[in-house]
Order: C-alpha cells, then sequence, then structure tokens
C-alpha cells in the first residue's frame, strides 16, 4: 500500500510538470541566462566631432565598418550665417576615423547597410535611401514616389535593400539594379515596423507591434507571431533562429522558424541593463548593446550570457561584428567606437 501511494505521488508530479512544461512552450519560455566570464580587452576610439551621436554600424565590402552620425552639424559662414549638414563615418581595423560630410539633408540619420556594387544605403527621416560608396562619395538619395516614407531599419541581400517604414506602416523593397522600389503595407494598421532581417531563403522578417512579423516576397504574405514584450531591433543566427532584443523589459530571445516560430526569451545577466541592437556572429552566438550599463554582451544558443567591460554613461547603441570576429559598436553619449578584441 506505501509502495502504491509513492508511486501515484510521482506520477502526479510528472504530469503536472508536464502541463507546466506545455503552459510555457505555448506562451514562450522566460529562460535565465547563465553566466561565464567576463569578455577580452575593449578598446575605445573617439569621433573627431564633437556631439557626433554615433548610431548605427556595419561592415563595408572594403573590410572597413561605417557608421551614422546622428546629430546634425552646424558650419558657420561669415557672409550666409552657417549652415547645417550631416556626416558618415567610417573607421578602419586600426582604428583610423575618417568622417564624410552629407550635405543638403536636412535630416536624421539612422540605420546603415552595405549593399551591391560597393556602396552602402542608409535611412534618414526623409523619403527614400542616402547612398555613400566605400570611397567616400555621397551619391544621390533614391526614394520612391510616396514623400511620406522615412526609414528605420535596413538591411541588404542580393540586389535587393530593404527598409521599415514606421510612417506609413509599411516595407519598402529598393531593386537596385532597376531602381524600382515596392511598398508592401503591413497589416493591422498600427503595427509600426521597427527593424528588418533578411534571412539565407530571403524570407523578411521585421519587429513591430509587439510581435515577430514574418514576410514572404514571392507573394506578399505575410504572418505574425506575437511576443509578449516590446521586441525592438533584430537579427538572424546562423542557425536561422530569429534573434530580437526587448530593451524596456530588458531581455533578448528568439524566434525558432524550426519548431513552430516557438518564443524563448532570456532575461539579461546583468538587471535593467536596457539591450537594444543586437548582431550575428559566425560561431553561432549572438552579440547586443546594453544601453543602460555601457557596455556589449554575448550570449550563446544554450543562454550563457558574458559581457565586455562598461563604460559608465556611454550609451552603447549600435553593433556589428568585424571581419576578424570581434564586435565593433557605437556609444551614442560618450561619441566614441568601441571594439571587443576577443583574440
Amino acid at each position: 500500500m506505501l509502495t502504491y501511494r509513492r508511486q501515484s505521488t510521482l506520477r502526479l508530479f510528472a504530469l503536472v510538470f508536464a502541463l507546466a512544461a506545455g503552459l510555457a512552450i505555448a506562451l514562450g519560455a522566460v529562460l535565465s541566462a547563465a553566466q561565464a566570464a567576463p569578455l577580452g580587452g575593449l578598446k575605445q576610439f573617439r569621433v573627431p566631432t564633437d556631439n557626433s551621436q554615433p548610431r548605427h554600424i556595419t561592415v563595408g565590402s572594403d573590410g572597413n565598418l561605417w557608421f551614422t552620425e546622428g546629430n546634425e552639424i552646424f558650419t558657420p559662414d561669415p557672409e550666409m550665417g552657417g549652415t547645417f549638414h550631416n556626416q558618415i563615418g567610417r573607421i578602419t581595423p586600426a582604428g583610423v576615423i575618417t568622417e564624410f560630410r552629407v550635405d543638403g539633408c536636412q535630416c536624421f540619420l539612422n540605420d546603415i547597410v552595405q549593399g551591391p556594387d560597393d556602396i552602402l544605403y542608409f535611412t534618414t527621416n526623409n523619403p527614400g535611401l542616402g547612398r555613400i560608396t566605400t570611397s567616400g562619395d555621397v551619391l544621390p538619395d533614391v526614394a520612391p514616389d510616396n514623400n511620406l516614407a522615412n526609414g528605420g531599419g535596413i538591411a541588404a541581400r542580393g540586389d535587393d535593400v530593404w527598409y521599415t517604414d514606421f510612417n506609413n506602416d509599411s516595407l519598402w523593397r529598393y531593386d537596385v539594379p532597376s531602381g524600382q522600389f515596392t511598398e508592401f503595407p503591413v497589416p493591422p494598421a498600427g503595427a509600426d515596423p521597427l527593424d528588418v532581417a533578411v534571412d539565407a531563403n530571403g524570407t523578411v522578417w521585421f519587429t513591430g507591434g509587439g510581435a515577430i512579423g514574418r514576410l514572404d516576397p514571392a507573394d506578399g504574405t505575410f504572418t505574425e507571431t506575437p511576443v509578449t514584450g516590446d521586441p525592438r531591433f533584430i537579427a538572424i543566427a546562423s542557425d536561422g533562429k530569429v534573434w530580437f532584443t526587448d530593451r524596456f523589459n530588458h531581455r533578448v530571445g528568439y524566434l525558432d522558424p524550426s519548431n513552430k516560430n516557438q518564443v524563448t526569451r532570456f532575461d539579461t545577466l546583468t538587471p535593467n541593463a536596457g539591450p537594444l541592437d543586437i548582431a550575428a556572429a559566425p560561431d553561432g552566438s549572438m552579440w547586443f548593446t546594453q544601453t543602460l550599463t555601457g557596455n556589449v554582451a554575448r550570449i550563446t544558443p544554450d543562454g550563457t550570457i558574458s559581457e565586455g567591460r562598461s563604460v559608465k554613461n556611454s550609451e552603447p547603441f549600435g553593433i556589428t561584428i568585424g571581419p576578424g570576429g570581434n564586435p565593433w559598436y557605437t556609444m551614442l553619449n560618450a561619441d566614441k567606437i568601441a571594439t571587443l578584441q576577443l583574440r
């Protein structure tokens, strides 16, 4: 009799555990991240222009890193009184920074990506896309007919450049060879798409409206997976998982397309870290900026998080992975570009 009761109790515990596990899968699991040893040496490089506010950063086809500067620069002019202009920055792997003047924009520079033909594309709060070559030549903007189409996140694959349009609840595709823009209105209205990424199959993923959205460009089909919290920036891991940051809930997570779009989230290692931008490394790990703790962190597929050294009030913003595998990131408040030397 005693044996029977013990076995029944064990079966009951097993059933309760199974039900709890099933509920966690249905709602999207929130896991505690494991801690790893601190990451390698930090190098910082000051942007020559004061109050430049470097924002997003990407790797150029020339092997250098290119970044947008968010603040307009005023240049005094004795005759005209002065003019405002914007700037794109380039930093070599050795840390040499050159700034390139973008005239006539009267805008706010945002995200940047390497496109085909050695041309980098960047978004602004003006319609269309800004362009600069890897030689530093600023080219005329290209823009759709919709003059309200301001740009947010940007991504490129093949001949296409994709960007989000917060104002019009749309995704835009710019076909470089033809020069044609195509708009994909995101349902429902008020989706407010923020960031965008394209996977190896050409599927377009984006954040907005408390969800991870998916667009099949071939037929224009949209699907979305609601995510508890507020997904902000997005990147595709080498295994196809769609990773995102949730700045205001201090979590990072991923959607797994190979497992019925199941969502898994991880609390940041340091509470109130404010994760923002995210980038995929070739080894399967993901790197993200932590705006409130002044550093960057790495998370492995099993949820192990490591952090780099913090710089107080630096506000790390954009991040990318350099050609040597080291993360490079912008420090918005400190007017610096930084990198962690892992090897």
